[in-house]
């Protein structure tokens, strides 16, 4: 099914059932405890970046390899429309 993935920038597909949360960049960099997730995130070589430009939201996955953070070029109101379409 090809709604089973969420194309999230680039040559990057992220599998629906694995999407714990979208979140906008620009409404998360006043929040300390995201920042220090991020950083973390980064630090443990958990991050990727999806497409080319700067990143506006970033999608949080756990998938069978852990968890890692998905930065996208894409804005996290068309991300979460993409995953609400139904066949």
């Amino acid at each position: 099914n090809q709604f089973m993935y969420l194309h999230a920038g680039g040559n990057t597909l992220i599998r629906k059932k694995e999407i714990i949360g979208i979140f906008d960049i620009d409404n998360m960099n006043t929040e300390e405890t995201m920042k220090d997730f991020l950083r973390r995130a980064e630090k443990n070589g958990r991050t990727v970046l999806a497409g080319e430009g700067l990143p506006k939201s970033f999608i949080l996955v756990f998938g069978e390899d852990g968890e890692r953070v998905v930065f996208s070029p894409i804005s996290a109101q068309i991300l979460k429309n993409r995953t609400d379409m139904v066949v």
